[in-house]
């Protein structure tokens, strides 16, 4: 996969993301929002590219020690709310996960 697409696939995830909270209520918005949140963050990352090694082993890395702190955050929630958008980041830190798992160590061309 390329860069480009990798990209453009996480914004479009962002934008269904962005779309379910609109039409959602309470904690299931929240969740949602924190999904939208990882998703456009890693395309933005993803998209600079050049300023930092962003290839998708080094990413996937990234990625993993981030869904780890956004789970232990879920985990150690007090409230609903908190709860709720750390669980949507670590969904959306699954997504992008799954969409690199077949990706090398470099980005096709």
């Amino acid at each position: 996969m390329t860069r480009q697409l990798f990209v453009d696939r996480l914004r479009a995830w962002a934008a269904r993301a962005e779309n379910e909270v609109a039409y959602s209520k309470g904690y299931e918005k929240i969740a949602w929002q924190g999904q939208s949140a990882v998703l456009r963050a890693t395309a933005s990352v993803a998209a600079a590219g050049s300023a930092i090694d962003t290839g998708p082993a080094a990413l996937r890395r990234q990625l993993l020690a981030d869904r780890q702190k956004a789970l232990a955050a879920w985990e150690a929630a007090d409230n609903e709310a908190d709860a709720s958008l750390h669980s949507g980041e670590t969904a959306g830190y699954d997504l992008i996960l799954a969409l690199l798992s077949d990706n090398n160590e470099r980005w096709a061309s």
